[in-house]
C-alpha cells in the first residue's frame, strides 16, 4: 500500500465520521474542525495501531535516534547532552509502548472531542517533534561523510547513504516511507495543528464527559495489555515483519534475484556523492569505463 492509497482510505473514514457526527449526534459546530479532528484521529489510531503490533521494532527505530543523536551532540557545544542518550537507549522498549498508547489515545480523544483544550496542545507538541524528528532524518542525506551535522557550512549535495537512519518507522513495517516523504507528511500536519489550537472552541465534542474520560482510560489500559502481549508475552497476532512465522525468505530473495536478472539493462545512471553529477552511460560503455566510477565516489542505479 502507499501513503496517497493509505490517506485516501483515511479521508473516506474521516468523511463517514464527520456525516456521522453532523447527521446523527447533531455535535458539530464546524464542519471543517469535525473532519481535521476525525482525519488526525483515525491517521493516529491508525500509525499507532500498526506500531502496537510490533513495539520491539519501534523500540529499535529508538536506538537507532538515541545512537546518531549521541554522535551528533558529542562534538558539539551541546555535548553534555550526549551522556543521556546510551541511558534512554537502555529504555527505549519503555519508551516505544508509552509513546505508541500516547499517539492511539490521543487520536481517540480527537475523535471523541475529549478535553479539546489539552488535546490541541498534545497533538501540535507531537507533530512539532515528529517534524523535528524527521526533519533531522532527511537533513543528515546533506551531511557527507565524516561532517557533523551541525556544520552547515560543510554540507554538500543530497546522497541517500548519508543518512544513518533511512525510515522514521512512522507506520512500523506495515509502510516505509522515505525520510523526505516523512518530513513532508509532518509538515502538512502542523495546519490542522495550529487550527486545533487557536479554533479548539468549535471542535465537537461525543456523549458526556464522564464516557470520554472512561473510554481514555479503558483505552489506555487495553493498549498497554496488548503491547506487552505482542513482544513480551506472545508474538503479533498480525506480522508486518518480512520474516513473519511461515514466510520463507530464501525463497523469496531467491525469487527477486532471479526476477532482476532477467530484465535486461540499458543503461546505468551514476551519481558523484560528493559533487551531485549525474553521468548516465549506455551498458556497453560503463563496462568499458567502470574502473573510472569507484563505488567509493560514485552511486549507480540500472536504467531498464
Amino acid at each position: 500500500m502507499s501513503l496517497g492509497t493509505l490517506v485516501l482510505y483515511i479521508g473516506i473514514a474521516a468523511v463517514l465520521l464527520t456525516l456521522l457526527v453532523g447527521f446523527v449526534f447533531k455535535r458539530q459546530k464546524s464542519w471543517l474542525m469535525s473532519f481535521l479532528q476525525n482525519f488526525c484521529g483515525v491517521l493516529f489510531i491508525f500509525s499507532g495501531f500498526v506500531k502496537a503490533i510490533d513495539p520491539l521494532g519501534t523500540a529499535y527505530k529508538m536506538e537507532q535516534y538515541f545512537a546518531e543523536f549521541e554522535s551528533t551532540f558529542s562534538d558539539t557545544a551541546l555535548g553534555f547532552l550526549a551522556p543521556m542518550f546510551p541511558w534512554l537507549s537502555s529504555h527505549s522498549a519503555t519508551f516505544s509502548v508509552l509513546m505508541i498508547i500516547f499517539e492511539i489515545v490521543l487520536g481517540l480523544m480527537l475523535v471523541l472531542g475529549a478535553r479539546p483544550k489539552f488535546t490541541s496542545w498534545a497533538f501540535f507538541l507531537l507533530v512539532a517533534f515528529f517534524t523535528i524528528l524527521t526533519g533531522f532524518t532527511y537533513l543528515t542525506g546533506y551531511v557527507p561523510q565524516g561532517v557533523n551535522f551541525f556544520e552547515f557550512g560543510k554540507w554538500g549535495a543530497y546522497v541517500e547513504t548519508n543518512m544513518k537512519v533511512t525510515d522514521c518507522g512512522c507506520f512500523g513495517d506495515f509502510l516505509k516511507l522515505e525520510p523526505k516523504v516523512s518530513f513532508l507528511k509532518d509538515v502538512f500536519l502542523l495546519i490542522p495543528a495550529l487550527f486545533f489550537l487557536f479554533k479548539n472552541r468549535d471542535m465537537h465534542q461525543l456523549f458526556t464527559e464522564r464516557f470520554r474520560n472512561a473510554a481514555t482510560l479503558v483505552t489506555t489500559f487495553a493498549l498497554a495489555i496488548f503491547c506487552l502481549n505482542n513482544f513480551v508475552w506472545n508474538l503479533p497476532p498480525v506480522d508486518f515483519r518480512p520474516f513473519y512465522v511461515g514466510n520463507d525468505v530464501r525463497a523469496k530473495k531467491t525469487a527477486e534475484q532471479e526476477a532482476e536478472e532477467a530484465v535486461e539493462v540499458l543503461a546505468y545512471k551514476l551519481k558523484n556523492k560528493q559533487s551531485g553529477q549525474v553521468v548516465e552511460l549506455p551498458t556497453d560503455q560503463y563496462l568499458k569505463e567502470y574502473k573510472n566510477y569507484p563505488k567509493e565516489e560514485w552511486e549507480f542505479e540500472q536504467v531498464n
